[in-house]
């Protein structure tokens, strides 16, 4: 018996060094998202594309591969890594904005057979959101595509407000600060409302770097300039990872820049 010991305990740790999972389509995609900040060059504030290009294909092939459950969580999860390759890896305004159409014309499609979840509104709002800015806010608006983000955005504090640390409230609030009142077209964009959604949001989740940001913005805006540089130098003093290096990096580039304009 004592013989076999030495061969029992090599086992052992061979099993527990490699242990028998399955690497499928969607675990090699969220294993490959949880590396998307690699090579992020913090002066351009871009990261390379080949991980996320990577975490793409595999999270396309768990759409067409898995059950339904993993179906939509593959689906979601795609959304959300076009997001950061259309936001992170390239300043190319053209660009980014045919992988915004892209993923909206991709997420739009299961809207119906997941009406309520969650996730694909929050990130569809999102996108819709982004894409607004890139294309130009004027154009957007007579696109309606302040409505579908306003849409996206009820719906998601209606299934789950807290979801993404009040990203109902977070994308409500900057569509009110940012979408210009058109008349005949779009009337009910509010500066009051503005602040009050993004009030409530950063109330909620007041350690999330966006919720500061955006609701510093609104203040400056409104003349609250002194409550506006406090929650800025908070978020450039902030000393960990918060949403990853891409989105913390951002975030604290615009915050400098809007505090030296308050200066």
């Amino acid at each position: 018996m004592k013989k076999n010991m030495p061969h029992c305990i090599i086992v052992c740790v061979l099993f527990l060094a490699f242990p028998l999972t399955a690497s499928t389509p969607i675990t090699r995609a969220d294993s490959l998202f949880e590396q998307r900040n690699k090579n992020f060059d913090k002066e351009k504030i871009l990261a390379d594309s080949s991980t996320i290009n990577k975490t793409i294909h595999w999270y396309r092939q768990a759409v067409n591969e898995n059950s339904a459950e993993q179906k939509y969580e593959a689906v979601w999860k795609l959304l959300r890594a076009f997001y950061f390759k259309a936001t992170f890896t390239t300043d190319d305004k053209e660009y980014r904005q045919r992988l915004y159409h892209r993923a909206i014309n991709f997420g739009e499609k299961y809207v119906d057979s997941y009406p309520n979840r969650v996730e694909l509104h929050c990130w569809l709002g999102i996108l819709w959101g982004y894409l607004g800015e890139v294309q130009g806010l004027l154009t957007s608006a007579r696109q309606g595509v302040a409505g579908k983000v306003k849409n996206h955005a009820e719906k998601t504090i209606d299934l789950d407000a807290d979801y993404l640390d009040a990203g109902g409230y977070r994308m409500l609030g900057l569509l009110h600060r940012k979408v210009p009142k058109i008349p005949l077209v779009l009337t009910w964009p509010s500066e009051k409302k503005a602040l009050s959604y993004l009030e409530r949001a950063y109330k909620m989740a007041p350690e999330n770097l966006f919720n500061k940001l955006y609701l510093a913005q609104a203040l400056a805006e409104q003349d609250q300039q002194e409550r506006a540089r406090k929650l800025l130098q908070e978020i450039i003093n902030t000393d960990t990872v918060k949403h990853g290096i891409a989105a913390d990096t951002m975030i604290k580039h615009q915050s400098q820049k809007l505090l030296k304009e308050l200066k």
